[in-house]
């Protein structure tokens, strides 16, 4: 008998060995997520098939182009309340 213990114990060994290689497969298989905040001003992204380094820079891209427009719009919103000569200097 004491072979059918060794055979057990080996088999039991060999299937939690494949349930973890599988745990490891599904955990890379698994998407690239990130996400970029800055102030009130966030970008998502997530992809089965782009790399990080490629998540990073289109993120990256992204929230320049929105925190470019969130300036313009905040000076805007300074013009409009006729603000800007204060803050800026100039006349009213």
């Amino acid at each position: 008998m004491p072979d059918t213990d060794s055979e057990t114990d080996i088999e039991e060994q060999v299937e939690e060995l494949e349930d973890k290689v599988e745990s490891l497969e599904d955990q890379s298989q698994g998407r690239n997520q990130i996400e970029i905040s800055s102030y009130d001003l966030t970008v998502q992204a997530s992809s089965e098939e782009a790399e990080m380094e490629e998540l990073m820079e289109l993120c990256s891209e992204e929230m320049e182009r929105i925190s470019k427009r969130a300036l313009v719009g905040e000076y805007q919103e300074l013009e409009q309340e006729g603000l800007h000569a204060h803050l800026f200097g100039g006349d009213d």
